[in-house]
């Protein structure tokens, strides 16, 4: 299978702290794949890695492409439109514009993108997750669950090759946190694209295609 994105020997250090060691991996696509581990041991750093809003150490032997594009390389305009154009994020806390309503929260990426069909896109994703009638609400109204698909259509609204969700069910409750897993793999099949999540919650890992889990900033094979 194809594949989407490939990381090779990514290294990370935080004030003289090995965080990440040689980090080797390739998500393929439309495969969900999830990043475990204890507190403390790398996943968000990783992922933030992967995402393109952090960088490893500086390493010759370094590498990160998406969707055929190396991203170390890129220009820092050339980049932003690589992130805007081929990954969606999902946040733990949502990180929705409480000055914003619903529907423009959608818009955003797609706004930045200058992206003249943008609204309708929106539109179209507020009745794909039940949202229809939450347009001109404000997300300080909304329930967690809520909110979390408003920021879950929001990463879709560019029609993203991969979205990386950072602990997406950490404030839910059993119930909806397996609501949301459902959803991403609703979301896999119907929009093509590939998901890497980071969970601390075992069952939710273990129903996704892999499981990456991190030990000491390694990948434990």
């Amino acid at each position: 299978m194809e594949i989407l994105l490939s990381a090779k020997n990514i290294s990370k250090t935080f004030h003289g702290k090995r965080v990440l060691e040689n980090i080797n991996i390739d998500i393929r696509k439309a495969e969900i794949v999830a990043i475990s581990g204890a507190s403390g041991a790398g996943k968000t750093t990783l992922l933030n890695i992967l995402s393109t809003l952090d960088r490893p150490d500086e390493n010759n032997s370094s590498s990160l492409f998406i969707d055929n594009h190396e991203v170390f390389n890129l220009k820092k305009n050339d980049l932003a439109n690589l992130r805007n154009q081929k990954i969606g994020f999902v946040f733990q806390f949502h990180e929705l514009i409480p000055e914003l309503n619903v529907l423009e929260n959608i818009c955003l990426p797609g706004w930045i993108k200058k992206d003249a069909d943008v609204k309708k896109k929106a539109k179209e994703l507020l009745k794909y997750f039940g949202l229809n009638d939450f347009g001109d609400k404000k997300p300080l109204t909304l329930s967690g669950g809520e909110k979390q698909r408003v920021a879950i259509a929001r990463s879709l609204v560019n029609n993203p090759k991969i979205i990386f969700a950072d602990e997406p069910t950490g404030n839910l409750d059993s119930k909806n946190s397996k609501i949301l897993f459902d959803l991403f793999f609703k979301l896999r099949n119907d929009y093509d694209c590939s998901v890497v999540i980071v969970t601390h919650d075992e069952n939710n890992a273990n129903i996704c295609d892999r499981k990456l889990l991190i030990v000491d900033g390694k990948i434990k094979n």
